[in-house]
């Protein structure tokens, strides 16, 4: 039960996090911090957006020839052709903006613009680019390959000659008199020949001193093409598929040479264009005079091969003569089945006559051709029909039934007599069709086989026939397309530079820098706390159930900031900063401890022992005691300390660390211990009894009789007993000297002891181990959320109290009075 009641108290404490009241008072208690950072960014920004030099950007836009399937529109005027069936070079253009971004087009570029070349002279704040109107010189270097990464210093000195010196290679630099260079002469310098040349905007005057600096095409083109920038108009709205405008930019510290850039870079992609498109039509001109020039003599060899072929086999048209005898062979065979037909049609109904029922009918129109036949089985019908009617009027005996059945019957042989005629005659016709067909297909197949093999010469000659006018007309069509050089590109807005520039981006870099001045401390102040695991204030405590008397913040005025790192723990560690007449934070916090210890105590006034004690060692028990001691002596108690840490005799050297004391009582050499008593401690009306000599076995001689014998004695002649005492569970000691006292102060350290140790103090009120266990919490550092009209501050504060002070938590000023 013990244990999981620990477990739970556990659990709420590491619950306890950082609310927002909390951070903002982290924050404003820190506020040196975030200047400090505001200031250093602010001033790295505005150091940086000084020293740059402004960039600009240059844009332009550029319509790509091109259709929805990626093939060039007819706008232009090859499409004049298309009924002659001219051949329209196809672009894509997102092929079109891979090839605007090659490097070898800006290779080109750099060549053109002579980008290779770069003039720079010395501002105020940064070096500022010459170009164009604003370049009064231009120097050529002659010897490409020996002047890569070269430098040099020129001074304009008239309109005739300038000097050039500072030659340098690769940031190296030569040893060399300064050379007077003449306009327009070859110059030999440690860089080569070079030659200087006055611009048409030269003025003697602009500029006395020039960088210049030299690199190759290729670094150029490189540092160009990391600033150029192409992409298709308007590709994240809903009419982009159907768009084929590029738009393209540049960025460059000089407006003029951004926008000589683009448009050297539209003039050499048309250049290349042109230049692709002339080199496939040549190449197909080739390839079609080839062609024409073998198949010309192919098919005048299969010319010659028809004509001898049908002059040795004397053939004219065989193939007409095949195609008459084979139509009239089918004729033969059409009518063959039909006249089969007709056989099979009469063959059934001579069947059917001959096994006729009585007064049944014979099948009409069956598709009989012979006419005479048809008509007698009408009649057949007819007399059939009218003999069946008087059958039912009468009987089978009447004698005109009987004359019609003699007639049926008469009729019925006549019928199968034509049968027999007609079938005869339909036989001797298909024997005769067959014979018809028979000499048909003779002739057919009398024609000579060598009809075939002139069939197939016919077939090539064909062939090689529409393959060389093929050719013919695609050579035409290519002639007309290198005739007419139509760009693949159109120039919708020329090529501008913007009028502010876009780099340094003052305001964002402003807002970043404010950002991050105040991100870091808080980040840092953040991370600080969320990871500290030690008890940070007041609000850790909340869940304990021994009472609390309350908390000594630790309070530094800001003019103080960097005393705690001048401080020594000796000199400070047992300070009497309680007086009688101050009002300051820290004698404040004392009162209220006395105050709730006086509640604790009521009007039982045999409850004088109070035993101070802690976890860790640093915690300010000695602290604690010396000054709670003075705060209770200043309202007229008496009041004794006594030291029993007789390890460490802290309390002793406010007392001067005299050599007889408490040890020299406890082990008998002294019988009578108010001679070992220190009268008044520092400016305190408290009396002291010090350690005297460090003992080799203190925690016997705690363990005597004579210290409860002294504790009593202490009773009878004190109003309040202080016993300071070393940390438990370190030693032994505060354990043997626990039954003497009627209060235990146990001290915390904000900042010091671990928050997984509070269970341990929860367990320790509960069982009940120490009398009259009371908590006091010391260290903490204020925040100003509250306070009381004489300045003490009761903020609950995350941090870290600093141990520079020694073992207690914070001191005052000595004229600090109300």
């Amino acid at each position: 039960m013990e244990n999981n009641d620990n477990s739970k108290f556990s659990s709420q404490q590491e619950d306890s996090g950082l609310g927002l009241r909390d951070i903002l008072g982290l924050c404003i208690s820190h506020w040196w911090w975030f200047l400090l950072s505001l200031v250093v960014f602010m001033a790295a920004v505005t150091y940086y957006v000084m020293t740059r030099a402004p960039v600009y950007t240059s844009s332009a836009q550029v319509l790509i020839k091109e259709d929805r399937k990626g093939s060039s529109v007819s706008s232009d005027i090859t499409s004049q052709f298309s009924n002659l069936g001219l051949s329209v070079s196809r672009a894509n253009v997102y092929n079109e903006i891979i090839t605007f971004l090659s490097p070898d087009l800006m290779t080109q570029v750099a060549k053109n613009l002579n980008l290779d070349v770069d003039y720079k002279v010395k501002g105020r704040r940064y070096k500022y680019t010459l170009y164009g109107s604003s370049l009064p010189v231009k120097v050529a270097f002659l010897d490409i390959a020996a002047s890569n990464g070269s430098g040099l210093m020129l001074n304009m000195q008239d309109s005739a000659t300038a000097i050039l010196y500072d030659f340098s290679v690769k940031g190296v630099k030569i040893a060399c008199e300064p050379i007077v260079a003449h306009y327009g002469d070859t110059i030999q310098t440690p860089l080569g020949p070079l030659v200087v040349t006055r611009s048409p905007y030269s003025d003697a005057t602009s500029y006395k001193q020039i960088i210049v600096t030299r690199s190759s095409y290729q670094a150029a083109a490189r540092s160009c093409h990391g600033r150029l920038s192409a992409d298709l108009l308007g590709k994240n709205s809903k009419t982009s598929m159907s768009s084929t405008v590029i738009e393209l930019g540049f960025t460059d510290v000089n407006t003029q040479r951004a926008e000589d850039v683009l448009r050297m870079v539209i003039n050499v992609y048309n250049e290349n264009w042109i230049k692709d498109k002339n080199q496939i039509i040549t190449s197909t001109n080739e390839f079609i005079a080839n062609r024409l020039e073998i198949i010309e003599q192919e098919l005048g060899s299969v010319d010659k091969t028809i004509t001898d072929y049908r002059s040795t086999h004397r053939l004219t048209d065989a193939s007409a003569v095949a195609h008459m005898d084979m139509q009239l062979s089918a004729e033969v065979g059409m009518q063959l089945l039909q006249l089969n037909n007709q056989l099979s049609i009469a063959r059934f109904l001579q069947s059917d006559v001959r096994n006729a029922a009585r007064g049944s009918l014979l099948p009409a129109n069956v598709g009989l051709d012979d006419a005479s036949t048809a008509g007698q089985i009408n009649q057949y019908n007819t007399t059939m029909l009218q003999r069946n009617r008087l059958a039912e009027n009468s009987s089978e005996e009447n004698l005109l039934v009987v004359d019609l059945d003699q007639q049926l019957a008469a009729l019925r042989t006549s019928i199968l007599t034509s049968l027999d005629n007609y079938i005869r005659s339909v036989n001797i016709q298909i024997q005769s069709s067959q014979k018809a067909q028979q000499s048909r297909d003779a002739r057919v197949s009398d024609i000579p086989i060598q009809a075939g093999q002139l069939l197939s010469d016919e077939r090539q000659q064909k062939v090689k026939e529409a393959l060389y006018l093929f050719l013919l007309q695609k050579r035409e069509e290519n002639e007309l397309s290198q005739a007419f050089t139509a760009y693949n590109t159109r120039v919708v807005t020329a090529p501008h530079a913007s009028s502010s520039p876009i780099s340094p981006q003052k305001k964002k870099m402003y807002l970043i820098a404010l950002i991050l001045a105040l991100a870091i401390p808080f980040g840092w102040l953040y991370f600080r706390e969320s990871t500290n695991t030690t008890v940070r204030g007041r609000k850790d405590l909340s869940k304990l159930s021994a009472p609390f008397i309350g908390e000594i913040p630790a309070m530094l005025k800001q003019r103080k900031l960097f005393h705690r790192l001048l401080i020594s723990d000796k000199t400070e560690d047992c300070k009497i900063v309680v007086k009688a007449h101050s009002r300051n934070m820290i004698n404040e916090a004392f009162r209220v401890a006395r105050t709730n210890l006086e509640f604790i105590r009521g009007k039982n006034t045999g409850l004088k022992v109070i035993m101070t004690t802690s976890f860790n060692v640093g915690a300010g028990k000695t602290f604690i005691s010396s000054n709670l001691a003075t705060v209770l002596a200043i309202k007229g108690s008496k009041v004794i300390i006594v030291d029993l840490d007789l390890r460490k005799r802290s309390l002793s050297s406010l007392a001067g660390q005299p050599k007889e004391g408490i040890t020299s009582y406890l082990n008998g050499f002294t019988a009578n211990w108010k001679e070992l008593v220190v009268h008044g401690l520092a400016d305190s009306p408290v009396d002291v009894l010090p350690v005297g000599k460090m003992p080799p076995n203190p925690a016997e001689l705690l363990g005597e009789a004579r210290l409860g014998k002294l504790i009593q004695e202490l009773r009878e002649c004190y109003d309040y007993v202080m016993l300071d005492c070393p940390p438990i569970e370190i030693v032994t000691d505060s354990d043997l000297i626990a039954p003497y006292a009627d209060i235990t102060l146990f001290v915390i350290r904000a900042g010091l002891m671990e928050r997984g140790m509070l269970p341990e103090i929860e367990h320790h009120y509960t069982e009940k181990r120490y009398n009259g266990m009371a908590l006091l919490l010391n260290g903490t550092e204020s925040s100003g959320h509250y306070g009381y009209k004489y300045g003490y501050k009761y903020g609950y504060k995350y941090g870290y109290s600093y141990g520079k002070y020694g073992s207690y938590g914070a001191y005052g000023s000595k004229d600090d009075k109300s």
